[in-house]
């Protein structure tokens, strides 16, 4: 039997396994992260140091959850239309298609946040199948889904 699944591991841990990053620039966005309100990923992300799409699927490994490529996913209108824009934005979720059992696949981007997985599942009223997706695919799909724009870098 294999023990170390069950065994969480940090997220700095697991993007230097990938060599995202090194463990210099572990330690200098840790020591960031003690003086700062923002999470490890973010910092990583605003210094370019990681793309947002490799903190989702670290997140993802981390949380023993799926990873979805929403760039590379259709998303279906019936059931993204189930989650209102206002609901959609504020949880950083979306529903993303039906499956099997009348549950719904929806991404969403912090597997950590707990209040936002229960309020989706109230508000959907029906059962949830969550896969973590990385924020800028997500804002890309609310862009074509609410027909605004999408600001290049």
């Amino acid at each position: 039997m294999d023990e170390t699944k069950d065994v969480w591991v940090p997220l700095g841990t697991l993007l230097l396994r990938v060599g995202a990053i090194d463990p210099e620039q572990l330690e200098i966005a840790l020591t960031e992260k003690e003086r700062s309100p923002r999470r490890l990923g973010e910092i990583l992300v605003e210094w370019g140091w990681v793309s947002s799409v490799e903190i989702a699927r670290a997140l993802a490994e981390q949380y023993g959850m799926p990873f979805l490529d929403l760039s590379q996913t259709e998303v279906e209108q019936e059931a993204a239309m189930l989650l209102s824009e206002e609901a959609a934005r504020r949880l950083q979720a979306l529903p993303i298609r039906f499956l099997p059992d009348r549950l719904l696949l929806v991404g969403l981007v912090d597997p950590t946040d707990v209040l936002a997985a229960e309020e989706l599942r109230s508000l959907l009223g029906t059962g949830v199948c969550l896969n973590v997706v990385d924020i800028a695919a997500l804002e890309s799909a609310f862009a074509r889904l609410y027909g605004e724009r999408v600001l290049a870098d």
